[in-house]
């Protein structure tokens, strides 16, 4: 007489590979939905906003961009 085994179920290699995804796509849904909630209270004039530094809105990104100074030039003196 055979004995029955029992029946496999996904490995834990499966398993941790599946809640690891689980988690990432958990973490980018909180990360979008919060910065779908911000909106401009400066009516879109970034320069002296008090809330620029934490800003995150395509506008005041590209405001903190060009503030920048660019990297790699070297500045010389003629």
């Amino acid at each position: 007489m055979r004995s029955r085994t029992p029946l496999a179920g996904p490995s834990r290699r499966t398993f941790l590979r599946n809640a690891a995804l689980g988690g990432l796509a958990a973490v980018t849904g909180v990360l979008v939905a919060r910065q779908g909630r911000q909106a401009c209270v400066n009516n879109g004039i970034c320069r002296g906003c008090a809330a620029y530094d934490e800003c995150g809105l395509p506008q005041a990104l590209s405001a903190k961009q060009a503030a920048r100074p660019p990297t790699g030039q070297v500045k010389h003196e003629t």
